[in-house]
């Protein structure tokens, strides 16, 4: 993978570009501060790259990008603006964009917002679109503490929110570690412990109403294909997955939706293979 990085409207912003062909953005999962980034892809970028032009962006905030500039921009929709003005600062006029949790939310919202801008899309295992901040994570995080081993602590946090863990390579633990060790990161985290996360949850649940009013509407034209894990412990299927199902099939005359079994919240982490042949067979049966 080519790792690079660009100045997107001054912030310093790392991503990976691999292959030819149509641009195909990724946007991960997570927090800011936290350890997830674009490496969070490295199962499926080789097998996507041979189809598209793959950009796998580390969220403002997030893996090695600087941190939002201001207190008032720890908010979801600067991950929203940030896409935006990456694929701005690209070059790129139409991109398939796809996204994971968190970065499901953002690759929605940035197709409601910026329709011309999306080709396609396709949400994966997103509670962020659907459902108020999952108190899980909190549990996971107080488990996690109590491990004194640091790779063992980073292997726990990715495997309790997955089928398996057998995902979790000794290369995606090395990023993880160096990414928390980061000064910026644990600059964010200390603002999201100190006040920030009160307001980012109150305003998500805020956006999240709005955003499935604008679906409800109609108001997401472009194709979209929805993936989730069967086994998801935090984005279950019950809650979000067959609702998000019932949100977008409605409303979005081109969309599917495929569940992955023995996969959780990583779903395309764990099922690479279904899950890089179901993005490009899609994208191939509608691309015009």
């Amino acid at each position: 993978m080519n790792e690079k990085y660009a100045d997107v409207n001054g912030i310093r912003t790392r991503y990976l570009e691999q292959g030819d062909g149509e641009p195909l953005l990724l946007i991960h999962g997570g927090s800011f501060g936290r350890f997830s980034g674009a490496n969070d892809w490295d199962t499926n970028i080789d097998n996507l790259s041979k189809h598209f032009k793959v950009y796998s962006i580390d969220k403002i905030g997030c893996g090695f990008t600087d941190n939002p500039r201001r207190d008032e921009e720890y908010v979801i929709g600067s991950t929203v603006q940030h896409a935006f003005d990456f694929l701005k600062i690209m070059g790129i006029d139409k991109a398939i964009v796809a996204g994971h949790s968190r970065g499901g939310y953002a690759a929605t919202r940035l197709a409601l917002e910026h329709p011309e801008m999306v080709k396609m899309l396709i949400i994966v295992s997103s509670s962020t679109l659907m459902t108020p901040p999952n108190p899980i994570y909190n549990q996971w995080d107080r488990e996690a503490v109590k491990i004194q081993d640091q790779r063992e602590k980073y292997r726990y946090l990715m495997a309790a929110n997955s089928y398996s863990g057998a995902h979790v390579t000794e290369e995606l633990v090395d990023q993880m570690i160096q990414i928390e060790s980061l000064s910026k990161s644990k600059e964010a985290t200390a603002k999201m412990d100190s006040g920030l996360r009160k307001k980012f949850n109150e305003d998500i649940v805020y956006r999240q109403n709005e955003t499935q009013e604008w679906i409800r509407a109609g108001r997401l034209k472009c194709p979209t294909l929805i993936i989730w894990g069967f086994n998801d412990p935090s984005a279950t299927m019950d809650k979000c997955g067959v609702p998000c199902m019932n949100l977008i099939m409605p409303s979005v005359p081109i969309s599917e939706m495929h569940v992955l079994n023995h996969a959780g919240h990583y779903c395309y982490r764990e099922q690479p293979q279904a899950f890089d042949t179901l993005v490009i067979d899609f994208i191939r049966r509608y691309s015009k």
